[in-house]
This record gives structure tokens, C-alpha cells and sequence, in this order.
């Protein structure tokens, strides 16, 4: 006799094994559909506002430019994982793990409205809490901090900003939607992994290198973008870096982003774990 979604979950290994990840996350997601729309919205600010302070701390990491190219990346991944940790613990509503939604709604579980009403209301109040962080760093006067000094040039993490925003605003359209479906490929597993574990040390453990890999790969996560394109805006304005950056530019790759992040979190990990997992 196949064992039910409720016995599934009641059970205690150490961790939950594939089927009990499924039958959680399509709790999750029922949750998450009931919820009060004021709560989701407020949820959904501290989560842009905690992507946007993992997205600081690796900034200052990769301004170093005395560090390898190796050294940079890598530990610059690993202070951004900071973001992802306080949402999966502290607990907030974000975007991209929100995509995991979707093995509720394969299930019937929800419906498309409910879905696609979270999915906005997320977006929007993850862009919310990115906005109002990029204000708060402005003013906190951090933009001419030097991370490193020669005789040839002196780097800020003004300079870092404008950097990461330019090449950013560079890729074209393809290169954007494929970075974001692998960024949320790897962000989706992370929170995947996550709801199979019981303890704070399982969650963090499990947060970290799938976001150490999209970061220093350079993977397209639209939410960090909703800060890291307007800090660089704002940056290029006050004179930092080199050229100037359209605000256009900044939705384009935000916009692109999030149908990559959709795809690589929605299909290439919730539907493909749902039909692998599901109860019959």
C-alpha cells in the first residue's frame, strides 16, 4: 500500500527524501496562496531588501582587486549566499524560490489566478525592498570606501557598482534568459534542498554553494539585479566608473531575467522533481 502524502511528512530521517520534499513543497505553496496579501507584500520587501545585502557584501569582496580572478569569484558567491540564508531561515517571500509554487498548482492544489497573483505581488514587493535598500546604502556614503590602492589606480566600490551594472547591461537578450534559467536552476535546488532539512544548520548548509556556483558563474538573478542595476545607475551619477547607464537598460535586464528565472525554476526543477515525486 503506497503510503500517504501526510504519513510521508510525519515520518522523522534525518532529512526528507524526494517524495517528502514534494508533498512539502506543494504545502508550502498551498501556505503560501493563503496568506494575507498585506503579509505577502511585506514579506516580499524584506526579501528584496535581504538579496540586496547579500548583493552589497559580495561587492565589497570582488572590489579587491588584489585578489585572483578564482579567489574573487568564489568568495564573492559565498557572501552573497548571506541574502538567500535570511530568506530561507528569517523567512520571506522571494520571486525566484517562489517558482517552486508551481508543483502545487501541477498537483490542483491552487489555482493559475492564485499562483500568478503571488507571483506579482512577490515580484513587485521584491523590487519594493531593493529600491528602498539602494536608498538607504546611498546614504550611507559607502560609494567612495577604497578596497584597493596603487600607484596606477584606486578602486571604490562606487567604481565595483558601476562595473557590475555595465556588464551586466551588456549581454544581449539570449544570454540574459539562459544566465537566468541556470541562476534559478541553482537557486530552486538550494531552496529545494532546504525543505529537506530539520534543523537551521541543514538550511544554510544546503543555501550555500548552489548560490556560490550561480554567482561565480555570473548567472542572471533578477532580484539581485533589482538592486545591483540601480545602485550602479546611481553610482555612474555620482560619478563613479566609467560611462553612463540607462535606466532602460536595467528594466530590459530585469524584465529578461525574470522569464529566465521563471523557466529554470518552474520547469527545469519543479515540474521535472513534481513528476518524479508526485503521489499517484
Amino acid at each position: 500500500m503506497e503510503a500517504s502524502k501526510e504519513d510521508i511528512l510525519a515520518t522523522k530521517p534525518d532529512c526528507l527524501a524526494g517524495g517528502g520534499i514534494e508533498a512539502k513543497a506543494e504545502t508550502i505553496g498551498i501556505n503560501k496562496t493563503n496568506m494575507e496579501p498585506a503579509r505577502v507584500f511585506m514579506l516580499s520587501i524584506m526579501a528584496g531588501m535581504q538579496i540586496g545585502m547579500g548583493a552589497l557584501f559580495m561587492t565589497f569582496v570582488k572590489a579587491d582587486q588584489s585578489l585572483g580572478f578564482a579567489a574573487s569569484s568564489v568568495l564573492g558567491g559565498f557572501c552573497f549566499a548571506l541574502g538567500l540564508i535570511c530568506v530561507i531561515v528569517a523567512g520571506a517571500e522571494l520571486f525566484t524560490g517562489n517558482s517552486l509554487m508551481i508543483i502545487a498548482k501541477a498537483s490542483d492544489k491552487i489555482s493559475w489566478a492564485a499562483l500568478l497573483k503571488n507571483w506579482g505581488l512577490v515580484w513587485v514587493g521584491n523590487l519594493v525592498g531593493s529600491l528602498l535598500l539602494v536608498g538607504i546604502i546611498t546614504g550611507c556614503g559607502l560609494m567612495g570606501t577604497q578596497t584597493f590602492a596603487s600607484a596606477e589606480t584606486v578602486n571604490t566600490i562606487g567604481d565595483q557598482m558601476v562595473k557590475i551594472a555595465s556588464a551586466k547591461m551588456s549581454l544581449d537578450a539570449g544570454q540574459i534568459i539562459f544566465r537566468g534559467i541556470m541562476c534559478n536552476l541553482l537557486v530552486c535546488l538550494a531552496v529545494w534542498m532546504g525543505f529537506a532539512g530539520r534543523t537551521v544548520i541543514d538550511k544554510i548548509f544546503t543555501t550555500i554553494f548552489p548560490v556560490m556556483a550561480f554567482v561565480a558563474m555570473g548567472f542572471e538573478h533578477c532580484v539581485a539585479n533589482m538592486f545591483f542595476l540601480p545602485m550602479g545607475i546611481i553610482a555612474s551619477n555620482m560619478g563613479f566608473g566609467a560611462g553612463a547607464l540607462a535606466i532602460g537598460g536595467a528594466i530590459y535586464n530585469i524584465l529578461l531575467a525574470t522569464i529566465g528565472n521563471i523557466i529554470g525554476g518552474a520547469v527545469f526543477v519543479g515540474l521535472i522533481y513534481w513528476f518524479s515525486y508526485r503521489s499517484k
